[in-house]
């Protein structure tokens, strides 16, 4: 019976968990459709003239499947609003101004996915605090509506309605402040849980509780109650609901803790607060307690997710230290080890020679003690070896310059680069080095300028999809100096000379650049139509050394 093959089911499971990721696309958009539907229908109590919800958590049922999946699924989101909106009589598609409400239906889809893409790459390029992961979803949250609302005006100037767009009892700034605040309280509201439910069918989190201290409890309900209280006695005195109180408490709650505790406070006020804005009150009056509202939401939010990015910084600078911390144990130990090779590596030496001279005596000896003789021969030998190898590891000759051979570089820089070389089908092909050719050098760094340059040469030559083009590494002498050539195919992206880091040139160039000019080196890029060539200069040192 043969042995199952580990690798088969292996890609048996990965076949089945893409195949269950193709079948949760398939029903996304269904399952999209029927909830935006509801969602929609659900969100009818708090409308008014002009505007449809000051409440519309079907922005962030969007929301989350736009975060969850990608933008990419922007086209398909607003295809079936659109097809929603038109099957329930929400948008008449062949009246007069089909195309203008056509794309008014599409256009929170389209600006929820252009937010969430503008924010996501800049988080990636750059490193600042409010782009850290639990902001950038409140800053999204907040950017996605406002965005939405800009669009407005431009759309009806572009592409005018026939038929007047908002009632006689309200106007644009009204509308368009209702547009936010609708779209700003679904998305902050019912996101999180939607995303929260779908990290617990992907068994990312455990459905359970959080631990909630006593104190902490104690502490959040009553600065939700004091805060409530206020809001009463406010509202008794003729002030009306004022904001301010909730608004406090909120920033207090998510800056205690985080993100939960955020939400938390927010589900709590718009339970308070939603069925009582859904009785028959003007729409003027609604908007300003959901305006209210919305301000508390956001502040709360944002506290929150401050609260979370400042433990996850935290984090993350305790891991650093905890990183430089081993760094400093390990150097300890490596001026430990230094001390003891220095030490046994002459005794070491000595025995290795008596062993040889033994070895060397025996030859007229018994063959079961030439035999011994042999293997202490060999073993000290070995030893001795291992030695003289480690004291050259941790020594100071791997900390300065030496003379380091041509040939032995670039044999190590391709051994280096050989696996990578190998996963993507590419050849790097050298000629023989001649092997008087010394530069001096600092070992270890003037490798790893080679193959920074190699992977260089690799990640432009992954650009180019003849599979008959070839990498090159050429050596030659010019003058006092040995030139390193490396040459590859490009794009017409690639082949550009201005190293701006397209064509695969990035960091490591930089880093390579300044190894070599530390080295008394210089690195420059001369370019052919079709190719880059880089070309690393080195003084040579002597033949021998």
């Amino acid at each position: 019976m043969s042995t199952p093959d580990p690798h088969r089911f292996q890609q048996l499971e990965t076949t089945l968990r893409a195949f269950a990721c193709r079948r949760t696309d398939v029903f996304l958009l269904p399952a999209y459709a029927a909830g935006f539907a509801l969602l929609h229908w659900i969100a009818r109590p708090w409308g008014g003239e002009g505007f449809f919800s000051l409440w519309y958590p079907a922005a962030g049922l969007r929301f989350a499947v736009l975060w969850r999946w990608g933008p990419r699924l922007t086209p398909w989101l607003m295809a079936v609003e659109l097809a929603v909106d038109a099957l329930t009589g929400l948008v008449d598609l062949a009246g007069p101004d089909a195309w203008h409400d056509a794309l008014g239906v599409m256009r929170p889809a389209l600006t929820c996915g252009l937010v969430l893409t503008v924010l996501q790459r800049l988080a990636v390029r750059r490193g600042a605090p409010n782009l850290l992961p639990p902001m950038i979803f409140g800053l999204a949250a907040v950017g996605a509506p406002i965005l939405n609302a800009l669009l407005v005006q431009p759309i009806q100037l572009i592409l005018p309605r026939t038929q007047p767009t908002f009632g006689q009892g309200i106007d644009l700034v009204i509308a368009l402040s209702s547009l936010v605040v609708g779209d700003l309280l679904g998305i902050l509201v019912l996101a999180p849980v939607l995303l929260f439910l779908d990290e617990v069918i992907q068994r990312k989190v455990g459905l359970t509780l959080p631990r909630l201290k006593p104190l902490a409890l104690l502490e959040g309900g009553g600065a939700l109650a004091v805060s409530t209280l206020v809001a009463w006695f406010l509202w008794r005195a003729g002030m009306g609901v004022q904001p301010a109180p909730g608004l406090l408490a909120g920033a207090w709650i998510g800056l205690r803790f985080g993100r939960r505790g955020a939400w938390l406070a927010i589900f709590v006020q718009v339970v308070m607060l939603l069925p009582y804005s859904a009785q028959a009150v003007t729409y003027t009056q609604r908007l300003g307690l959901h305006l209210g509202l919305a301000s508390t939401v956001v502040v709360t939010w944002l506290a929150g997710s401050y609260c979370d990015a400042q433990i996850w910084a935290q984090a993350s600078l305790d891991r650093r230290n905890r990183m430089l911390f081993q760094a400093e144990r390990l150097k300890t130990l490596r001026a430990m080890s230094v001390a003891v090779i220095h030490e046994i590596s002459q005794p070491l030496s000595t025995l290795a020679i008596e062993a040889r001279h033994l070895n060397e005596s025996c030859g007229d000896a018994p063959a079961e003690i030439a035999a011994s003789a042999a293997l202490v021969d060999r073993k000290a030998r070995e030893l001795s070896d291992m030695v003289r190898r480690l004291r050259r590891f941790g020594g100071r000759d791997v900390d300065e310059p030496s003379p380091v051979q041509v040939a032995l570089l670039v044999q190590t820089a391709r051994q280096i680069v050989a696996p990578e070389l190998r996963a993507m089908g590419a050849w790097l092909g050298t000629d023989p080095v001649a092997e008087d050719i010394f530069v001096q050098a600092q070992e270890v760094e003037l490798t790893q300028a080679l193959v920074n340059l190699l992977r260089n040469a690799m990640a432009a030559h992954a650009q180019v999809a003849q599979a008959e083009t070839d990498m090159r590494l050429d050596v030659h002498v010019e003058g006092g100096e040995v030139c390193l050539e490396i040459v590859n195919a490009a794009t017409a992206s690639g082949a550009g000379g201005d190293g701006s880091g397209r064509g695969g040139m990035g960091v490591g160039l930089a880093i390579a650049r300044t190894i070599v000019e530390a080295h008394g080196g210089r690195l420059s890029r001369r370019d052919a139509p079709g190719q880059v060539r880089f070309l690393l200069f080195l003084p040579i040192v002597g033949a021998s050394a």
